[in-house]
């Protein structure tokens, strides 16, 4: 055995399989920055140093293993590459726009509208990098709230609804914090949340409707997107703002969430695991 294990070590530190791995990196991979990390390191620390008894428990029973396996993938896994996800969506959005921006501005279109507007089309792959981002944040608050769930031994995976699941649950300690936490976002996903009647974006998107980035708009002013899921230009819920700008205020809300559920999920369970143990 020992052979073997020194056999494969030595191939994969050679210049030909850490090529191999290199190629691969540097064309499918993607690295989530150092801050974005932090929460995913606060929560393995916590599965590993040392091991929660409630998970060396789930660990040796066959009829418990599945809830470590969600719990600890959950986290570790679904959400943290759902959030990767969104954020290279997200950089790809903000590319196209400033290559459409800077390409455009090689024209003098200003001088042949005169005081007209005309409106430009075909922006499909700007479209579909949108649905991607606007999909992929619901699905990272879903695995979110189905990982933390799995602490209560339940596959409950709405986030839209999970306030009321924590309430139900009657593990103050545990849940508290995140109840607030629930209150305090919910309101900021209200684009990838439905609320009776309004359907948000993602479920036109899923369900109902193809919805675009928006139409570009070229006048004196310059150039501007109008229109889409975010409602910009003149007279949209977001008026003259540029799509980055909206969409980085989304990112920044995701992340946040992410960052104060998962170190509250952490907190809250130590807070029960000692409760219990008093």
């Amino acid at each position: 055995m020992d052979d073997v294990f020194k056999q494969m070590t030595g191939s994969f530190f050679s210049p030909e399989i850490q090529g191999c791995l290199s190629v691969v990196e540097s064309v499918a991979g993607y690295k989530l920055a150092a801050a974005d990390r932090q929460p995913f390191l606060y929560f393995h620390n916590y599965l590993t140093n040392p091991q929660p008894d409630f998970i060396t428990a789930w660990r040796g029973d066959p009829k418990q293993e599945k809830w470590y396996h969600r719990f600890a993938n959950g986290i570790s896994g679904d959400v943290q590459n759902t959030l990767a996800c969104v954020l290279y969506h997200h950089d790809r959005l903000i590319d196209i726009e400033r290559e459409v921006m800077e390409g455009i501005e090689r024209f003098n279109y200003r001088k042949v509208l005169g005081n007209s507007t005309m409106a430009l089309g075909n922006t499909l792959v700007w479209d579909f990098e949108y649905q991607a981002f606007i999909l992929a944040v619901r699905r990272c608050l879903d695995y979110l709230a189905r990982a933390i769930s799995a602490y209560f031994k339940n596959d409950f995976h709405s986030f839209r609804k999970f306030g009321g699941f924590l309430q139900k649950q009657n593990r103050t300690v545990a849940t508290a914090r995140l109840i607030e936490l629930h209150k305090k976002y919910s309101a900021e996903f209200d684009f990838v949340l439905s609320d009776g009647d309004r359907k948000s974006i993602r479920d036109k998107i899923s369900h109902y409707e193809y919805v675009p980035v928006g139409c570009i708009n070229l006048s004196q002013r310059g150039f501007m997107l109008a229109g889409g899921g975010e409602e910009l230009g003149i007279g949209g819920k977001n008026g003259s703002a540029l799509l980055s700008e909206v969409l980085n205020r989304h990112v920044t809300n995701l992340r946040g969430c992410v960052r104060e559920f998962i170190n509250a999920y952490v907190d809250g369970m130590r807070a029960d695991q000692s409760a219990k143990n008093v």
